[in-house]
């Protein structure tokens, strides 16, 4: 006997089942194979369609949930309501867009730049999806090949991955984009006619403005300094390129470090190396 095509019967001993309106038999003397999607608890049948009820003379009716229980869960919804808003809210503020306040590529780097100091705010990982989602392909190829991902790993394992090298202590010449290895007590701000964004970790510099090659691509540089000493720190030089909707996304890094370790010959790391 078969159940919507799917159960196969047996044994011989039956018994009765009832599935909201309908009756069905059943055997039910040894085990009874049912599609995946039905599962057994205690002496009650769960259908994804419904509910069934076994009717064994022991079976218990179900219990309805108690007034401070329903209570309980519409509190957590709202919650989950909530921080899925905030989530939503919090992409829209951040690249990659096509909105007028993204068109200038200093607060692209800029906005790119902050999730990675905060990058678990406002969810775990938050900061490497910013990251990676405003990068173009060949960007993301060298982040995920730095982690030594292969080709068609999950975008969320690639952010664990990224979050695991680039907060690893130690020798870790990158860790200065996510607020390791920097002084962050006491912002002090220095004077200067260049453009400096404030941060708790260093400061923003772009010391010229944004060459834009008016073929879909662009060049900026910024810099690193130390906030308390405004010493520099890094140079970096982004490479940029206009995607289909008009969103600026990185296409490359360069990298020059000035840090005594980390100077150029010494102690230097590629982007294709930063989990080693």
């Amino acid at each position: 006997m078969s159940i919507g095509g799917a159960a196969r019967v047996l044994c011989a001993q039956m018994v009765l089942v009832t599935v909201h309106a309908f009756t069905i038999t059943v055997p039910s003397s040894r085990s009874l194979l049912l599609p995946s999607r039905w599962e057994k608890a205690s002496s009650r049948w769960t259908l994804s369609m419904g509910f069934a009820q076994n009717n064994h003379a022991d079976a218990q009716p179900q219990q309805q949930l108690s007034e401070e229980d329903q209570l309980f869960l519409e509190r957590f919804k709202r919650r989950r309501n909530d921080a899925a808003l905030k989530v939503e809210s919090e992409k829209l503020k951040r690249p990659p867009s096509n909105s007028t306040y993204f068109q200038d590529p200093k607060n692209v780097i800029t906005s790119v730049l902050d999730g990675l100091l905060a990058a678990h705010d406002p969810i775990p990982l938050f900061g490497y999806e910013i990251l990676y989602q405003s990068s173009t392909k060949h960007w993301q190829d060298v982040l995920r090949k730095s982690v030594g991902a292969p080709e068609g790993t999950e975008t969320e394992l690639i952010y664990r991955a990224l979050s695991k090298s680039m907060e690893r202590g130690g020798h870790n010449q990158f860790g200065i984009l996510v607020g390791l290895g920097t002084d962050h007590h006491n912002v002090v701000a220095s004077d200067s006619s260049s453009e400096i964004h404030f941060n708790g970790y260093y400061t923003i510099e772009f010391p010229w403005d944004t060459l834009d090659y008016y073929d879909g691509t662009a060049w900026l540089e910024c810099r690193l300094r130390d906030r308390l000493s405004d010493e520099l720190l890094c140079v970096l030089g982004w490479s940029l390129e206009k995607s289909s909707d008009g969103s600026w996304l990185i296409d490359g890094i360069d990298w020059q470090d000035f840090r005594e370790k980390y100077r150029p010959g010494v102690g230097r790391e590629e982007w294709e190396r930063i989990c080693g």
